[in-house]
């Protein structure tokens, strides 16, 4: 089936918005002018296959990616028996894996569990690339990053590239529990 300027123009405008691109910053790293995709995005014309290749690169997408339509995903349920669980048996600390399909491209949704006054432990660092965003919903929690401490408490937030050992620790009296997206989509 051939794609029309309208299906490759929207697939492109969705795979730069989600990435937080705009016209001009998508124009400099495709090497595209800004008039041209403004043109293909409102589907005013189709681009050629090499145009639509500098734009897939710079998108950090294939061509493929951009001309196949989207489905749409229908909604995916994951009861709590259901949830792919680990808990430590030395410190009971809880770790729940919360996605299926955000797996599928690049992000992981995990709820921990860490009681009070224990650490899941220090991990080793991520590959370049990796971002992650942690938001605690219940308690106080230490964050190390390498040699810096974060101390975060209920309804904090903070977003950073572990590439260096990562430990998460309750000082705290109650149980500590928060959200952590890891985002992989563009891991070396």
């Amino acid at each position: 089936m051939a794609t029309r300027p309208a299906d490759i123009g929207a697939s492109i405008r969705r795979h730069r918005l989600a990435l937080g691109m705009t016209l001009e910053a998508l124009a400099e790293a495709s090497g595209v002018s800004t008039t041209m995709l403004s043109e293909v995005e409102r589907a005013v014309k189709n681009p050629t296959v090499r145009l639509a290749y500098q734009i897939a690169r710079a998108l950090h997408c294939s061509l493929t990616d951009l001309l196949e339509e989207d489905p749409g995903h229908p909604a995916t349920i994951v009861r709590a028996a259901e949830r792919r669980t680990l808990i430590d048996p030395t410190t009971a600390v809880e770790r729940h894996g919360l996605s299926t399909e955000l797996l599928k491209r690049g992000l992981e949704v995990v709820w921990y569990v860490i009681p009070a006054g224990r650490s899941a432990g220090e991990m080793a660092p991520n590959r370049p690339g990796i971002l992650e965003h942690l938001t605690i919903v219940r308690g106080t929690l230490a964050l190390r990053l390498d040699q810096e401490r974060h101390s975060l408490s209920k309804g904090d937030s903070v977003t950073y590239g572990p590439q260096v050992a990562t430990e998460y620790e309750n000082g705290g009296l109650e149980p500590c529990e928060f959200l952590l997206l890891s985002d992989s989509s563009r891991a070396l």
